[in-house]
């Protein structure tokens, strides 16, 4: 994290320009790793830091607060968050929780159990909110590029394994950052969580219905998914907000809509929208009125974290989904799909994404459905050969020859990365001979001059005259 800039500096951020409302407040550090988030709480005034992280990565913590000598004030707690008791409720608690597409391998769960334990009714959570967008995008470009660079593999045209790492882009989220040149049509959000007030069962599974209007003609080639997270305290003044009724006009005024639906998963059958949503009626998960009406008003006055193509890229890039056929859509033409995901049974970290694209194409109106299970299964099963990741271990011939193939590339790329490696060694010590070569001639020519100096000055004294 501490390497990730934008991450970094949003959390920095948080604390620098709330130093008032920080000051003398007691705040959970959920995770904290190396202890960066907690650092920043007592720098801006906290009056107590409970830096709580449950692997050996908590004794450099607490090396690290002593080396800054804020010991007085950070206490590092070693140990699982649901499993520690503190000995005071806290008023805020910060945690960098979030993962791939928000859920992926998120700490969450843990969040809103700390939340729920430790948190004062009048508390704080920063983030405080998050949102998460889905848009239709071309990824042609990943793909011709991929195609070229294995087209000339020393010499050799090893395409056949760019088909193959196609293949396996269909059966799992590619992880990668895109160009906005890329998205095809205005992002829509699936959810918004505020992490005040969501549960553990909110976040278990849900479904969105969203739709999308593209403009001009395009290859769709799957759908990217990114999130962005806002850090907002409750009493903030946003000048455009002087009273409740005012409140509601404008709200009223800029989505023309006087029954915007904050729609909690919890009160509706199977978490889904009646309708498709656009950005302005997706389902929210037990968000705050007040916060969307802020958002909506005073945008420049909530701080936020936003992990967009549009955005400097982050660790957490953007992920695509991508769809087993690239399909065309013409200008002006709208593409309805519904997204699902829900927590592996395996691993609640993990999430089962299906899906489901309305082909105009099929006569019957039916959808197609395409699953990942990617980050519940480290491999599917398919019916064709043709059809394995890669690599593969199943042992058949052609997952054999891939694999010692790809095995040979990485050798032989470790042999050239060595080589270069030797030879910039090289280079480094003959420059430094030069540099010494040229230091002692430079010495050497000093030298001379001042002994000539000496024995001119010397020849002067002895006839009579005096030296120069």
């Amino acid at each position: 994290m501490i390497k990730d800039w934008p991450r970094t500096a949003a959390y920095r951020n948080f604390f620098e320009n709330n130093r008032d409302f920080v000051k003398g407040k007691v705040v959970l550090d959920v995770g904290a790793g190396t202890g960066i988030l907690s650092l920043f709480a007592a720098t801006a005034g906290a009056r107590k830091v409970y830096a709580v992280e449950a692997s050996s990565v908590a004794c450099l913590c607490q090396e690290i607060v002593e080396e800054n000598h804020l010991e007085n004030i950070i206490e590092v707690v070693h140990g699982v968050v649901e499993d520690i008791s503190l000995p005071e409720k806290v008023d805020i608690i910060v945690s960098e929780w979030m993962g791939f597409y928000l859920l992926h391998e998120s700490m969450l769960d843990s969040v809103i159990i700390a939340r729920d334990k430790f948190l004062a009714q009048d508390g704080v959570m920063a983030p405080s909110h998050a949102t998460l967008y889905l848009a239709p995008v071309d990824m042609s470009d990943h793909f011709q590029e991929r195609a070229e660079e294995w087209s000339n593999i020393f010499g050799y045209d090893l395409s056949p394994l760019a088909s193959q790492l196609n293949i396996a882009d269909v059966s799992k989220p590619l992880i990668k950052c895109i160009k906005s040149a890329a998205v095809k049509a205005e992002p829509q959000t699936v959810f918004t969580l505020d992490l005040k007030t969501v549960t553990v069962d909110d976040v278990r599974s849900f479904t969105s219905s969203l739709l999308f209007s593209v403009q001009q003609d395009s290859k769709i080639f799957g759908f990217a998914a990114w999130f962005d997270v806002y850090f907002y305290i409750e009493g903030n003044k946003c000048k455009e907000m002087t009273s409740t009724a005012m409140n509601r006009e404008s709200l009223e005024k800029n989505t023309g809509d006087s029954n915007t639906d904050y729609l909690s998963p919890s009160s509706k059958n199977n978490k889904l929208t009646e309708k498709p949503s656009t950005s302005k009626d997706s389902p929210t998960v037990n968000n705050s009125k007040i916060f969307q009406e802020f958002l909506q008003l005073c945008p420049a006055q909530i701080l936020s974290l936003k992990t967009g193509p549009q955005d400097p890229p982050t660790h957490w890039k953007q992920t695509i989904i991508i769809l087993p056929q690239a399909i065309l859509v013409e200008g002006g033409t709208e593409v309805y799909c519904r997204l699902s995901m829900a927590q592996s049974p395996e691993n609640k970290r993990h999430y089962n994404i299906t899906l489901k694209l309305d082909d105009d194409s099929n006569e019957d109106g039916s959808c197609e459905e395409f699953e990942d299970s990617s980050y519940s299964a480290n491999t599917l099963d398919f019916e064709e050969p043709t059809d394995h990741p890669v690599p593969c271990c199943c042992g058949s011939d052609r997952c054999v020859l891939i694999s010692t193939l790809i095995k040979k590339m990485d050798d032989e790329e470790k042999l050239m990365q060595d080589e270069v490696d030797s030879i910039q060694q090289e280079v480094q010590i003959e420059t430094h001979q030069q540099l010494n070569a040229e230091i002692t001639k430079d010495w050497q020519l000093d030298s001379s001059k001042s002994s000539q100096s000496l024995e001119d000055d010397s020849n002067l004294i002895e006839d009579g005259l005096p030296p120069s």
